[in-house]
């Protein structure tokens, strides 16, 4: 018996995973593809197809339609200013790839289409003959109108917050369009019942590969060192990096002088950058092939993230490598994380301080939230626990007698 035909639409290519978007991907198609046949279509830019994509070959056909690099801030700017859509809903849907989906629509029997993040939607027919899942890895009007209040410079704030704005009209209304919305966790459920009643919502949470992030007992942890890693493409990554050496750092060092920053991660901004070069102790190491030596020597990793929607995978990677997490409650959106049981959580500059202190002082305690982190991410956060989930709605919605019920012209 053949498998179901299941047409997956992801914004980038998901090899090498470097990112949480390609993590996620990459991961669910990998746990996927024993019970489905899996065509995905994809946007590539120049630097992403210059990767060997073979690795891929196993779980899926790879389709990837050729994407520009991203515009100039200039650019981004007017095309902001010349649409009521959001910049992200022009950049990513192209004729190339209206083309590309439906050419598969028409050559294969395609049994569910799964789309990741609204602004591909568009890519779609107005009316699929199937059954149409939404992922959403955030709720993007919410990420970007919680920037618009922390966004430096000032003056870039306005332009944000219309950005913003944009996506609070237009996400919404993808939601209204597609069978099924997916979500990274009930917080974001409830935004989306809340946006658009009567929406239909499943759970499709990331999750990390705790086998590949584990604890090296052979590794012992540095004494006085806090870690960040992320894409700073993404703005709540850099403004938390700027957030902590500018606010965090300069209260720890008042007791532990010595105290190390180290950023990992790739695309760091010019003032991420300048950072490294006006306060000692503050490292930005960019891309690194493995993250995993980073995670098992830290003392900690902080996650000050003061913007931002969906869950951290950068987070539950260090929980994963029994590194002690310290975040912010945003930081730890959607996860259901105890306070004092699987991380600490602080929302301001004094009490994160604190928090680094605490650690520091009290390596036993350190440990022992290290060790119940990753318990907790192995029993609750595993890739097969988040396939799972999905497979279960992938199987309510294949053969859905009226896929196109909730659909209406775009």
């Amino acid at each position: 018996m053949s498998k179901p035909h299941v047409l997956m639409l992801t914004p980038y290519v998901p090899y090498p995973p470097t990112s949480g978007g390609r993590s996620r991907t990459y991961n669910l198609i990998q746990h996927l593809s024993e019970h489905y046949a899996i065509t995905l279509v994809c946007f590539g830019r120049p630097e992403e197809t210059a990767f060997d994509l073979t690795p891929l070959d196993a779980w899926c056909d790879l389709i990837v339609v050729p994407r520009a690099p991203s515009p100039s801030t200039l650019r981004a700017a007017l095309l902001s200013l010349t649409s009521l859509k959001p910049i992200t809903m022009r950049l990513y849907h192209t004729p190339a790839m209206e083309a590309a989906v439906a050419q598969v629509l028409a050559e294969r029997r395609i049994d569910l289409i799964h789309v990741e993040s609204f602004y591909m939607l568009p890519n779609l027919p107005a009316q699929p003959d199937v059954p149409v899942l939404l992922s959403e890895p955030a709720i993007e009007y919410v990420a970007w109108g919680r920037h618009a209040r922390v966004a430096q410079p000032w003056y870039t704030r306005p332009a944000i917050a219309l950005e913003a704005l944009k996506m609070r009209i237009w996400e919404p209304r993808a939601w209204s369009e597609v069978t099924v919305v997916g979500t990274m966790s009930n917080v974001d459920a409830a935004a989306i019942r809340r946006a658009t009643p009567g929406v239909l919502t499943v759970p499709t949470p990331n999750g990390v590969d705790v086998r590949y992030f584990n604890i090296d007992p052979a590794v012992e942890r540095e004494p006085q060192t806090a870690l960040f890693l992320g894409d700073y493409k993404y703005f709540p990554n850099a403004d938390a990096v700027l957030y902590f050496a500018q606010e965090i750092l300069p209260l720890v060092r008042r007791r532990y002088p010595d105290f190390q920053f180290v950023v990992v991660g790739k695309d760091p901004t010019p003032e991420m950058r300048a950072l490294q070069e006006s306060i000692p102790g503050v490292t930005l190491t960019g891309m690194v092939d493995d993250t995993r030596p980073y995670l098992q020597r830290a003392t900690m990793f902080v996650c000050p993230l003061r913007s931002g929607s969906g869950t951290r995978f950068k987070l539950l990677e260090a929980l994963a490598c029994g590194c002690p997490v310290i975040s912010t409650t945003i930081g730890a959106e959607g996860l259901h994380a105890v306070d004092g049981q699987h991380l600490l959580l602080r929302d301001t500059a004094e009490s994160f301080a604190d928090a680094i202190v605490s650690l520091i002082e009290d390596p036993a305690q350190a440990a022992a939230l290290g060790r119940t982190g990753r318990e907790w991410v192995v029993s609750t956060h595993a890739w097969e626990h988040s396939a799972a989930l999905l497979r279960a709605a992938y199987e309510k919605l294949i053969g859905h007698e009226d896929p196109t019920v909730r659909r209406s012209k775009r």
